[in-house]
């Protein structure tokens, strides 16, 4: 094991404390125990880095691989680990399990720090089930590690308490009972997210300057002028001045900013009796930025230079860019970042889009851009099933549009904006290992067999985004069943028995929430997702506290339903006051 003690001592030097959780994902059966890293990110999707630099692998019982016995390889940073049972001289390797070292950016997604309870009664229980209901959207779906302290700042590991470490799966707990004082500190836990989790930050906002009392950029103040722009919870906020120096970082005497209130300097404050000018943004759940447009590739460098103006752009591509967009991005054709072009050129801007000037370059030339946009989920909210007309036999996997349309008709818009491809296990296509191209909103999505490398494609299904027109006919929500008893039951058969007529009898899409508006993703609960055929079922077994969420649940109809019964339902989604107050010719801008 030479050659891994060295690869962890240089990975110690390059920042070795940002580790993996330990993976067990086989058990030495059939021919021996394989941890290896293709299966282990199919069965921990964005829990494990893309470029680890170290491996460690031990038994279960944390005896490490190098003593066991066993006859091994060392891990690989490539392939994982095997043993394999031939080889060992009883015929069966040990269990092991598998961590691996990361780059510290992998380790720099934190969450807030959360204390939802207190040592009274039992003990503190900051448990996963209890946190995610009482901060809905604001730790992922799945944490790579986890922290707890006291309140006070002192690592749990040095508190003096008898505790066990936190854990990614169910949190933290303290029992009164077994310390000996009678009482255990007052926790918190923050989680470590995969990257993507932190990915989602709104543009910066400077809504006020430090005139008359202060500098206030208050988070309801900021909603209000920006409406649609931040989400409604924040996961962290940052600030820093407007000629770009953190906040910690200006000399000004300030509170760290808040993810509920914003931030404040106030100036009598200050040493000089004036704060710095300041501005903020927040970082949003991901599902916050999950709606973003295809990429738009109007114009090439001919002439002055390369011109994806915002509003040339939603004239050309009529329906497929928000009014209120939240972010941009702006890339080569050939997807190198704007920002690694080498052009000389300013960031993309959410009101006015993108340009580049030829003469402003060293060549005379600007490379040929394409920009796309992330607006408000509720301008992607107007999402398809997902469907599987094909399977990978004969030559591939044919997802095509024509074919989608004809088989499932009323059911995908003529005109998508945008689309999404898995495995039919949920894997994204791409992180599937074929050789694939991206769907297409006017073709649909192919996988050829004859192009992979094993001869044959994986099965694949697709869902598009639709104009928000094609979801406008919504029922109103039902909620016929409470949590009581075996469970939550918003079957559809009994919805129908229970509201003749008030569903149409081929559904597009359904939705549910909690009746105090929370979406089921987000409630906590282990839930599966509402189906158009069969509807929504939450079953109290399954759930870790044995108790589901009150659910209700409403279905998208084609426009021919609302027409018939002269229905239409009332928008009540993120944009329905923004479109209201905000149009594209009149949007409010962040600097």
């Amino acid at each position: 094991m030479g050659h891994l003690d060295a690869t962890l001592s240089a990975a110690g030097k390059k920042g070795g404390n940002c580790k993996t959780q330990w993976f067990d994902r086989d058990n030495p059966s059939g021919f021996g125990d394989y941890e290896n890293l293709v299966n282990l990110r199919k069965e921990y999707p964005r829990q494990i880095c893309s470029n680890p630099t170290a491996c460690e692998v031990q038994t279960i019982s944390e005896v490490p691989a190098s003593s066991s016995g066993d006859i091994i390889a060392p891990c690989s940073i490539l392939s994982g680990f095997t043993c394999v049972n031939a080889e060992q001289t009883d015929g069966r390797c040990e269990d092991y399990r598998i961590r691996f070292t990361c780059p510290e950016s992998f380790c720099n997604c934190k969450t807030q720090w959360f204390d939802r309870d207190d040592p009274s009664g039992d003990g503190d229980y900051e448990n996963l089930a209890n946190l995610r209901k009482q901060y809905p959207g604001q730790m992922c779906r799945n944490p790579t590690a986890c922290e707890v302290e006291t309140i006070s700042g002192v690592p749990a590991s040095s508190s003096g308490d008898n505790i066990t470490e936190c854990s990614v799966s169910t949190g933290f707990t303290c029992v009164n009972e077994e310390q000996e004082d009678g009482r255990c500190e007052d926790y918190r836990i923050r989680f470590t997210c995969p990257e993507s989790f932190c990915n989602c930050k709104t543009q910066w906002f400077d809504r006020d300057d430090p005139s008359g009392k202060g500098d206030y950029e208050v988070f309801v103040n900021l909603q209000n002028e920006y409406p649609g722009q931040i989400c409604r919870n924040p996961v962290a906020c940052e600030v820093e001045t407007v000629s770009g120096i953190p906040a910690s970082n200006s000399g000004d005497n300030i509170a760290p900013c808040s993810i509920s209130s914003g931030f404040t300097c106030v100036n009598e404050e200050q040493e000089d009796g004036k704060c710095k000018d300041y501005k903020i943004r927040f970082t949003c759940p991901e599902s916050f930025c999950k709606c973003t447009t295809e990429w738009f590739d109007r114009d090439n460098p001919t002439g002055v230079g390369d011109h994806e103006d915002f509003a040339n752009l939603q004239k050309e591509f009529p329906g497929q860019i928000c009014c209120n967009p939240i972010a941009c991005e702006v890339e080569t054709t050939s997807g190198i970042p704007a920002s690694s072009s080498g052009d000389n050129i300013s960031p993309c801007s959410i009101s006015s889009g993108f340009t580049c000037v030829n003469k402003d370059q060293n060549g005379g030339k600007c490379e040929d851009y394409r920009i796309r946009f992330t607006c408000p989920k509720s301008f992607c909210n107007c999402i398809t099933q997902w469907f599987d007309r094909d399977d990978p036999s004969g030559k591939g996997d044919f997802e095509d549009l024509l074919n989608l349309q004809r088989e499932y008709p009323d059911q995908i818009c003529s005109n998508p904006t945008a689309c999404e491809v898995q495995t039919i296990s949920g894997i994204p296509d791409s992180r599937s290992d074929d050789n694939i191209p991206q769907c297409s909103i006017s073709a649909g999505f192919t996988c050829i067999n004859a192009e992979q490398k094993n001869g044959r494609c994986e099965d694949y299904r697709i869902r598009f985004t639709c104009p928000k027109s094609f979801c406008n006919c919504k029922t109103k929500w039902f909620d016929r069943d409470n949590p009581s008893g075996i469970g939550d039951f918003e079957d559809l058969v009994n919805l129908r028995k229970e509201y003749p007529g008030q569903i149409c009898s081929n559904p597009t899409a359904c939705e549910v929430q909690t009746i105090s508006g929370v979406p089921a993703s987000s409630s906590g609960d282990i839930v599966s997702e509402c189906s158009i055929s069969s509807g929504f079922t939450c079953v109290n077994a399954e759930q870790k506290d044995k108790s589901c969420h009150d659910y209700r649940i409403r279905f998208t109809c084609p426009k021919s339903f609302c027409s018939a019964t002269n229905t239409r339902v009332r928008r009540d989604d993120d944009s329905a006051a923004t479109d209201a107050k905000v149009g594209c010719q009149s949007k409010g801008t962040s600097k």
